[in-house]
């Protein structure tokens, strides 16, 4: 317990017992004296302080002595200590000369007070006074003056450490938010304030709302006027005052003309900076606010009121820092901001519930529904009871003429009393022509009276229309401009006007003379001559209107007329404007880059280069010419210049967008150019280089030269990108514009996702306990639905992740699908349960009885497009209809599946129901009479687990968890393109996108991947590859062919040295073919399989020799494919590989047993003891080519070598490997040994010593399953999961032409500096020096930099046109 608190109790237990006791005297003289102390101990860190106190602690004994009510006077000189101590406690909290000043003033009060009383203790009266009935009056005056003295230093100081505090958090809080630093009322150059004594009782009528402190006052304030009656003057006004007071907690005043100012996402998070830094405690909490969530700033108005305002201001009450002040928010002009419902709705309900009591909120707009309809006034003559409103056009029009003549006194000192009058007359009730007078009268040191006689002419003319006066101002200002210039000086005067009110945001004067074509200092005198409606920014040099009425007057032709703005001619000037700068300015290495090797970013001076070499009119057409394209007429002329841009400067506007460091707008403003362009032929290209530009590929025009060599069987890019979640990904939706993925995972949560930029949305939404396993948006696309294995259905807000109401509960198992009705008013959900039901969307309340009829889990649901009926699968094997508002079943099942089935889907007409099953097969049914439509669609190789139609119905994409995506004819069932691979594990999810030219799909593997729909080798495309997994490769003997067993059931032969097919695919076995060689006449070939066959072909024209050879681990006769003597046994599991002796006396092989045995190939018996040494199976087993030793690979990652007489390992294992060994091989010397490996490379040793020899060979995207030396050992062929076949020269362990990072960078030995990036996508396709082959159903590219120029010389690879 602190001395404060020991003191009140010490008071509060005694002070009521001593009075009546005879020692009470003795007592008072303690409790007072320990007050005293108190007193004068809490000023002791100030000397000045310290003096004055000890003054007043004197005038106090004194006057004890005298007064007889002792009592109270005992009470207020604990409170007076109490206050003190408060004080000093702050003293350590700021040490500056403001505190210093703070507490130098408050000791100067109290020597004035210590004066007055030391004169009245004095004085002779006084002292009988004390006897009288006035003894505790004059006793509490004092006090009452002390004690003010006291809260007002208190109160000043806690301002300054709250000012101190949030300083320090400053920093922090801006970097985390988007705060518009140029929304503030006093940033702007119009920095007018109403005039002394004009707007007096408008603004004593808005402080008087702001110190009215009833628990029953609005804390709503809208001030509504018409265009030009001055709400933005009183607003800044308003603040200016609320400042003075310490009561301004933030402004925002709202722009058409500043980006920044007119985007509603910047009004919340720059009202929360503000505050931050108005009060520490709001700063503190703020912070810790971001610290869990540095991403609020991005989310919707709704969870940022929430969390950046509502929260951290609750902070602030339950602290008391403010107690006793009432500030204020003052948001200005809200119709000047673009979707200021968005931020209305938000805020609007927290104002109206009091959710931030104890502090107010004032805005103004003009008069309008979208404002007036959320404050929920109804009328000019009713507040809304929440809300104080105020119509600024009704006031009086004595009472705004009275305060228009005031200002124009002070303004216009040398007008007389009757021109006064007569421009305060034709002002009527509008201050903007009152002040445009103004700024046109007194913007010229020469011509002032002049031009105010033309103002008095024109005012003297009746005004016959609202708008009349102000136009005719504006025309007047106009024709003043403009006088005396020829008629095309004049039309350049207009253009440099109308180019002011049409850029997409403001510009310089440099950057308008440029767009119109004018020296600038002509577009400077314009601006200039028109300054009473137009003014130059000092800070950015901009040039900006006044008003919104002169540009709502120019782009009128009735009230303009000759002076009128036509907006679609003056954007078909400004876009070639923009195409004209830059096919002037753009250029290759406009920055004069030095090198290649460095960053732009880390070039020296890169800063001054950019904006020398890309000055502001450049930057500005570069960023905004799809923005004037877009709002124009397109005309021949103008698709020619576009069409010029396209082929000789779009790889020089990505260049310097780059260098801008703007290269993600590029997208958005190819797609805004692609809206606009009808012309098929423009319109291609645009689409392929944003393809481009989105894959990280620059397109390459002509007059390039010595280049990187690219030389590729490469076809169209399949994988469009590839984004990673932090958990499984089990089930995925597109939001009907494509724009928003949202995923749901195994975590529990959702993620949304950028579709343009694979960036992740917002934080992940958060409230389910367990996985995900269906989310859906409703067709308007501002909710999700989810459903999970917590038992539960939940709806989100789509933009910002807030749920919205309580969760669906009713299901007693697993929810596994969900859908919204096409109206959005219902939701339908599935559950291992076996039912379905049907929510009420808004309100979660079940509509209905549960839909039964399924014997087993219900794992799918959809609604057809009508919302009439809902379509159900089921672990029954079968498909239902249902009635969707009695739940009633229609027609039987469809029965056909023989497994689960695991998806459904309506085709968007109806016509169609598609299902995919644990059967590996995807279905079509027809609708209405749930009879298949054809054959079951087969092709994958493990159940499938999405189905999805495109929005044309004529395809169906499925994923399954053979890992594959497919796609499919609907009205053939035949593949419509190989199978997309990538994802390492079950694909879970699929869908199309709403154009039908992509597919989205959702893995265990925690990747989204989004394809290419129109690309991939159709099914029999000769250039076609193995479709799966390569499981066994092999030299011929004399090394010229390559075979390869695959997954895909087939043997196939190449060309070693080209990769091109040798023939057709050797066809016969029913399943996975697990290995396959050469005889060694290499005429032949034996195949291995899982239909537990060996097959022999012929190797030229791949016909079968004889049937198949049926048994288990045996020698059979090549001719005949009978077996020769028994079966070998001897292994306790499965043996994964054999191997014949070089002389064919012995057979080697290798179980899962984690040994190694040696058999007599004549008698199957075994030689010998087993090897043991391995601690994992034994995957792989090989003879060296004399015969004395063996290799073993195993799943214990390690390689190796025994001996066969002993049985003796041949020296330590093999390591380097940090995955399963698949395969291993001597090399034909019996020096090396080669293995492929699950880490997906493959490893060349030492065969005696097991020294690595050289670098891993990586490129293989997947397992290696199997490896072989060529006969003269210079070369190794790989085959592996990624389905392709490698081939690696053994001639070099380094790569010594360039290498290829894990991050995708090129670099060169030589020089390790960075040369290139190559997209994921292009670099398991790509050939190195070491890899010179690759045999892959997608092609491969060979790239080569032998005359390439890079580094420094870089820039010798372009040659300029000759002019």
């Amino acid at each position: 317990m602190g001395i404060r608190d020991k003191l009140k109790n010490t008071v509060k237990n005694t002070l009521d017992k001593i009075f009546g006791n005879k020692e009470r005297n003795e007592i008072i003289k303690d409790s007072l004296e320990t007050s005293l102390k108190i007193l004068k101990q809490s000023s002791d860190f100030n000397p000045i302080l310290k003096l004055a106190v000890s003054g007043i602690c004197a005038s106090i004994e004194t006057l004890h002595k005298k007064t007889k009510n002792k009592k109270d006077m005992i009470q207020m000189t604990v409170d007076l200590a109490e206050s003190a101590q408060e004080l000093a406690s702050l003293k350590g909290q700021g040490n500056s000369s403001e505190m210093e000043h703070h507490f130098k003033e408050l000791a100067g009060k109290l020597d004035s007070v210590n004066r007055k009383l030391r004169e009245k203790l004095d004085h002779s009266a006084l002292r009988r006074t004390f006897q009288a009935d006035r003894d505790t009056q004059e006793i509490e005056s004092y006090y009452q003056e002390l004690q003010k003295a006291y809260n007002q230093c208190k109160t000043q100081i806690l301002f300054k450490i709250e000012r101190d505090t949030t300083k320090i958090l400053k920093t922090l809080i801006m970097s985390m938010l988007k705060n518009s630093k140029k929304a503030l009322y006093d940033v702007s150059p119009d920095k007018t304030l109403c005039i002394k004594d004009t707007r007096v009782t408008i603004l004593n009528e808005i402080m008087d709302w702001v110190h009215n402190s009833s628990p029953d006052a609005p804390l709503g304030y809208w001030m509504c006027g018409m265009a030009g009656t001055g709400k933005s003057t009183i607003a800044k006004t308003l603040c200016s005052e609320l400042e003075k007071q310490q009561l301004l907690a933030g402004s925002f005043f709202c722009s058409r003309q500043i980006p920044e100012c007119r985007e509603y996402y910047y009004i919340i998070p720059t009202i929360a900076y503000q505050l931050a830094y108005y009060c520490c405690t709001f700063g503190e909490t703020l912070q810790k606010v971001l610290e869990e969530d540095p991403r609020i700033a991005d989310k919707g108005p709704s969870i940022q009121v929430k969390k950046l305002l509502i929260q951290p201001w609750q902070a602030v009450m339950k602290a008391k820092r403010l107690k006793g002040c009432l500030p204020v928010i003052v948001i200005d002009a809200l119709d000047e901001c673009d979707n200021i419902s968005k931020v209305l709705d938000a805020i609007v309900p927290v104002i109206k519930r009091k959710e931030m009591s104890g502090l107010k909120f004032f805005f103004t707009s003009r008069p309008g529904k979208n404002v007036s309809s959320h404050l929920e006034i109804e009328s000019q003559l009713t507040d809304s009871g929440k809300f104080k409103n105020f119509y600024l056009h009704n006031v009086e029009k004595n009472q705004v003429q009275d305060d228009i003549k005031k200002f124009l006194q002070s303004k216009l000192q040398n007008a007389t009393d009757e021109q006064i009058q007569i421009l305060v007359n034709s002002s009527g009730k509008l201050f903007i022509y009152a002040a445009t007078i103004v700024k046109y009268v007194t913007g010229t040191d020469v011509y002032g009276q002049e031009r105010l006689d033309d103002v008095l002419k024109l005012a003297q003319d009746s005004h016959v229309m609202d708008n009349q006066g102000i136009d005719e101002l504006y025309g007047e200002i106009l024709k003043k401009a403009m006088f005396g210039q020829k008629e095309s000086e004049r039309q350049m005067s207009l253009k440099i006007v109308h180019t002011v009110m049409s850029t997409a945001t403001p510009v310089t004067c440099k950057t308008i003379s440029h767009l119109v074509g004018c020296r600038i200092e002509v577009a400077n005198t314009t601006i200039e001559s028109l300054q009473s409606v137009l003014y130059i920014n000092k800070e950015d040099r901009k040039v900006y209107t006044f008003h919104t009425s002169f540009p709502d007057y120019m782009f009128s032709e009735k009230r303009s007329k000759e002076n009128h703005c036509n907006q679609f001619m003056h954007q078909v000037l400004l876009e070639k404007a923009c195409l004209g700068i830059m096919d002037q300015k753009l250029c290759f290495n406009m920055c004069n880059l030095p090198s290649s090797f460095v960053l732009d970013k880390e070039v020296e001076g890169i800063e001054e280069r950019i904006a020398a070499n890309i000055p502001g009119e450049l930057e500005y057409c570069c960023i905004f010419w799809a923005y004037h394209l877009g709002k124009c007429t397109l005309s021949e002329a103008l698709i020619s210049m576009l069409e010029t841009f396209i082929h000789k400067k779009m790889i020089f506007w990505i260049e310097a967008m780059s260098l801008l460091d703007k290269l993600p707008l590029c997208l958005d403003i190819l797609e805004m150019a692609i809206k606009v362009l009808v012309d098929g032929k423009n319109k291609d290209m645009l689409r392929q280089i944003k393809e481009m530009v989105n894959m990280g590929k620059i397109p390459i025009f002509e007059r390039f030269q010595r280049l990187m060599e690219v030389k590729n069987t490469e076809k169209t890019l399949r994988q469009l990108g590839s984004w990673s979640a932090p958990s499984k990904i089990f089930c995925l939706s597109l939001s009907p514009d494509g724009s928003i993925l949202a995923t749901g995972l195994e975590n529990g949560e959702i993620m949304t996702w950028d579709t343009k930029t694979g960036l992740q949305k917002g934080d992940p939404f958060q409230g389910h306990s367990s996985e995900i396993t269906s989310v859906a948006f409703s067709h308007d696309e501002e909710r999700i639905v989810s459903g999970s294995r917590d038992k539960t259905v939940r709806v989100w807000n789509a933009r910002n992740g807030t749920p919205e109401g309580d969760p669906f509960q009713g299901h007693s198992h697993f929810v596994t699908s969900v859908a919204f009705s096409p109206d959005g008013e219902r939701i339908v959900s599935g559950s291992y349960d076996n039912t379905v039901r049907v929510w009420n969307a808004r309100t979660g309340a079940l509509e209905g009885s549960p839909f039964q009829g399924h014997s087993d889990r219900v794992t799918s649901v959809a609604f057809f497009a009508d919302g009439e009926r809902i379509v159900s699968g089921s672990k029954d094997n079968t498909v239902r209809i249902w009635n969707a508002k009695t739940g009633a079943p229609e027609g039987d099942p469809f029965q056909g599946h023989s497994d689960w089935v695991n998806s459904v889907a309506v085709s968007p007409d109806g016509r169609w129901i598609v299902s995919g099953s644990w059967d590996r097969t995807v279905r079509v049914w027809n609708a209405r009479t749930g009879a298949p439509e054809g054959d079951p669609f087969q092709g994958h190789r493990s159940g499938v687990d999405s189905v999805a139609f495109s929005p044309d119905g004529e395809r169906i994409v499925s994923g399954s968890w053979d890992k594959t995506v497919r796609v499919w004819n609907v009205r053939t069932g035949a593949p419509e393109r190989d199978p997309f691979q990538g994802h390492n594990n079950q694909v879970t999810s699929v869908a199309f996108s709403p154009d039908g030219e992509k597919i989205v799909s959702g893995s265990d593997d925690n990747t989204v991947r989004v394809w290419n729909a129109k690309t991939g080798a159709p099914e029999g495309d000769p250039f076609q590859r193995h479709s799966n997994i390569v499981t066994s490769v092999a030299f011929s003997p004399d090394g010229e062919r390559i075979v390869s067993g695959s997954d895909d059931n087939t043997v196939r032969v190449w060309n070693a040295r080209t990769g091109a097919p040798e023939g057709d695919p050797f066809q016969g076995h029913s399943s996975f073919v697990t290995s396959a060689a050469f005889s060694p006449s290499g005429e032949r070939i034996v195949s291995g399989s899982h239909d537990n066959t060996m097959r022999v072909w012929n190797a030229r024209n791949g016909t079968p020799e004889g049937d198949p050879f049926q048994g288990h681990m045996r020698v059979w006769n090549a001719r005949t494919g009978t077996p020769e003597g028994d079966p070998f046994k001897g292994h306790s599991l499965v043996v994964t590989s054999v191997a014949f002796s070089p002389d064919g006396e012995r057979i080697v092989s290798g179980s899962h047993d984690n040994t190694v045995r040696v058999w007599n190939a004549k008698t199957s018996a075994p030689e010998g003891d087993p090897f043991k040494g391995h601690n994992n199976w034994v995957t792989s087993v090989a003879f060296s080519p004399d015969g004395e030793r063996i290799v073993s690979g195993s799943h214990d990652n390690t390689v190796r070598v025994w001996n066969v007489r002993t049985g003796a390992p041949d020296g330590d294992p093999f390591q380097g490997h940090s995955d399963w060994i698949r395969s291993v091989a001597f090399s034909p010397d019996g020096e090396r040994i080669v293995s492929g490996s699950d880490d997906n490379t493959v490893r060349v040793w030492n065969a005696r010593t097991g020294a690595s020899e050289g670098d891993p060979f990586q490129g293989h995207s997947n397992w290696v399953a199997s490896v072989a030396f060529s006969p003269d050992g210079e070369r190794i062929v790989s085959g592996s999961y990624d389905n392709t076949v490698r081939v690696w020269s053994t001639q070099n362990g380094h790569n010594n032409h360039w290498k290829l990072d894990k991050d995708g960078w090129v670099s060169c030995p030589t020089n390790p500096q960075k040369v290139l990036w190559i997209h994921p996508e292009f670099s398991h396709s790509l050939s190195i020096h070491q890899n010179p082959l690759i045999i892959s159903r997608y092609g491969h590219t060979n790239i080569s930099f032998d005359n390439c120029v890079y580094g420094e010389n870089w820039a010798q690879c372009y040659s300029e046109p000759d002019n």
